[in-house]
């Protein structure tokens, strides 16, 4: 059980060391660290779209259904070049999306609030999260990589945050094990 915490309290050290790193590049170099997480996301999607590409090959040589896998590899395949080789283009498409699905949520949430439930006890939440959506979902619209650098930077602060946290729950986890050494 030793060795096993041992190794746990290492392995929250290094992922907090991580974290305060990615927090760190993506506040102070924004920019550069969306467009290449993009690229690495890209290139994992194209990997898991070939593998999926090779298991449909083997499952048509021996005889198995391949319909839906198929075209699950060719997409992730697509998606993959495109996030790879494209990437801001993608990132583009892709931060519309997000908008897209905001705003419609948006004017959900406020239809709800306004027309179907006039007694509802958290009708200005529900207004308020409606609005702060709607305006969100609209932002992303008009400027999207801007929108998507200052998410990244929330992230970032987030990831710092995180790895303050691990980082201090290992030294106790060390400080812990010191103690039933003892």
């Amino acid at each position: 059980m030793k060795t096993d915490i041992s190794h746990r309290w290492a392995t929250l050290a290094a992922n907090g060391a991580i974290a305060i790193i990615f927090g760190v590049l993506a506040i102070f170099v924004p920019g550069p660290t969306l467009i290449t997480m993009v690229v690495y996301f890209g290139v994992i999607i194209l990997l898991l779209g070939i593998a999926m590409l090779v298991g449909v090959i083997l499952n048509i040589r021996n005889g198995l259904g391949f319909g839906t896998d198929l075209v699950e590899a060719i997409v992730l395949i697509v998606i993959g070049i495109l996030l790879t080789f494209y990437t801001q283009q993608s990132l583009k498409v892709f931060v519309i999306i997000i908008g897209s699905w905001a705003v419609i949520i948006g004017l959900l949430q406020l239809f709800i609030a306004f027309k179907v439930a006039p007694g509802l006890n958290g009708k200005n939440t529900l207004l308020i999260n409606g609005g702060l959506t709607l305006l969100f979902g609209i932002v992303l619209f008009f400027n999207p990589f801007q929108a998507a650098v200052f998410v990244l930077v929330l992230t970032g602060i987030l990831a710092i945050v995180v790895g303050i946290i691990l980082i201090i729950i290992a030294m106790k986890m060390k400080s812990f094990l010191r103690q039933l050494e003892e």
